[in-house]
């Protein structure tokens, strides 16, 4: 009897040192248990924006021990807000970060969530060519934004220059430009899905697709001088990204729950023609690999148009691939 109780005393005391070490290093500051925070912006309540919705949805932001507060903010002033440090991270289209770029901004582009373009033109039900539109009001954002961009590229697409043939009224991205084209207060505008396929079903006429240009679209963006020192922390969100666009293509229904959340979309036909767009056309990348060749389209077209300096920048001035080069340690 008595070697039994040595034994369970010393079982007991070995029970409790071992739970106070792990009370102490659950208390510690370094604990894994807490989480880090972070600010990230999304520039336009569209489906586009999905995989940043979707990682933290489906908890993906949690998992990595991620405390993150997801902001919206309209693409004229999100390159502001991330030099400001108003966000820390920044879903954004390459075009909204070239003038910047090539004005000297800290800022790059450390993943690349989509490589297509998903812009098309729209105009009032009763102008059927690009001629008829000719001298008319057309719905854009301000130079220099991503709807500025595609709005300019479907233009020329048409045969039309921005600048001489028709009336640019700046407005602000698809979000915004829809309302307006609805209330004929535009004679046409470039929109994205869903309010794309909201002005197909209602008729107004589709002039012209960019799908099947070359594009660096939405990407994850931060100040450059943070790349290095919180190297860590972008790893980590970035294997939260990916594992939502896995979620967006794996869980049709948590990515028609997100869409709706973060679009105010609830028509049951827009929502699966969002989804089917993103998952079969226009489909997210798994890779996160950012694509030198849909930077260059945008630096060719803007460099004989509206930015000069761009003609001579490669396309490698404009993202950083050091934290996708950690994941695949």
């Amino acid at each position: 009897m008595r070697k039994l109780n040595i034994v369970s005393c010393l079982c007991v005391s070995l029970m409790l040192l071992h739970m106070g070490a792990r009370a102490a290093e659950a208390a510690s500051p370094a604990a894994k248990s807490s989480p880090l925070k972070l600010r990230i912006a999304y520039v336009a309540p569209v489906g586009v924006m999905a995989p940043v919705w979707m990682a933290a949805e489906s908890g993906a932001f949690r998992r990595e021990g991620l405390e993150v507060e997801l902001i919206y903010i309209e693409a004229r002033s999100a390159i502001a807000a991330l030099i400001a440090k108003e966000v820390d991270a920044l879903e954004i289209s390459a075009p909204g970060i070239v003038p910047a770029v090539l004005a000297g901004a800290d800022v790059t582009m450390i993943a690349g969530l989509l490589n297509k373009m998903i812009f098309s033109f729209h105009a009032q039900k009763e102008i059927k060519s690009a001629e008829q539109l000719r001298g008319k009001i057309v719905g854009t954002d301000r130079a220099g934004t991503p709807s500025d961009y595609g709005g300019r590229m479907a233009l020329t697409l048409m045969g039309l220059k921005p600048e001489s043939d028709v009336q640019l009224l700046r407005l602000g991205g698809s979000a915004v430009l829809w309302p307006a084209l609805q209330s004929g207060q535009i004679a046409g505008a470039t929109l994205t899905p869903p309010q794309s396929f909201k002005a197909d079903a209602v008729g107004f006429a589709r002039l012209a697709n960019t799908y099947h240009l070359p594009y660096q679209n939405v990407g994850v963006v931060v100040r450059k001088a943070d790349v290095e020192p919180r190297a860590e922390l972008w790893e980590r969100a970035l294997r939260a990204f990916r594992e939502g666009i896995h979620r967006w293509y794996d869980d049709p229904k948590l990515a028609k729950e997100a869409l709706t959340k973060y679009t105010k979309e609830r028509d049951p036909e827009m929502l699966q023609k969002t989804y089917d767009f993103f998952t079969r056309q226009a489909g997210f990348n798994k890779e996160l690999i950012p694509t030198d060749q849909g930077i260059q389209q945008i630096l060719t077209f803007v460099g004989s148009t509206t930015l000069p300096a761009a003609k001579d920048a490669p396309p490698t001035r404009f993202y950083d691939p050091r934290i996708l080069e950690r994941l695949k340690k």
